[in-house]
């Protein structure tokens, strides 16, 4: 019962998250960026991506860094720091009434792709080989 009770709260901890960052900004510089901007209300599309994305990115993890940005109010000064960080502060801005979006950057921070609404894994993948490939 304990174990269940620890296992339902870590889900839920990672679920509310309201910012992840996969890794350090600093340790992201020479990699492919995906960046994933949700809202916490949009639950049904927002999560219908967001497994799909980690799923494909995974699948790079050591070529690709991954940051998911929460474009609710609560978090607006928070996520506004971590894009500027990464240098996807215009990604964030123009984007934040079309979550779900996904956009692939290549190591220099140009947008190769992105792509809003739930796709498949093929056509995640595709964009990721694509941004992996862009010079």
């Amino acid at each position: 019962m304990f174990a269940r009770s620890l296992l339902l709260v870590i889900l839920f901890v990672l679920t509310a998250c309201p910012v992840a960052v996969a890794e350090n900004p600093a340790d992201s510089k020479g990699k492919v960026l995906v960046v994933f901007i949700y809202d916490p209300h949009c639950q049904y599309t927002c999560d219908k991506v967001r497994p799909t994305v980690r799923e494909v990115q995974s699948k790079y993890a050591k070529a690709v860094s991954y940051l998911e940005i929460d474009t609710g109010e609560e978090h607006s000064k928070q996520s506004k720091a971590l894009a500027e960080k990464n240098g996807v502060l215009w990604f964030y801005n123009d984007n934040l009434k079309f979550v779900p979006v996904v956009g692939f950057f290549s190591p220099e921070r140009k947008c190769i792709k992105y792509l809003t609404g739930p796709k498949t894994k093929g056509v995640y993948q595709a964009a990721l080989e694509r941004a992996m490939k862009a010079k």
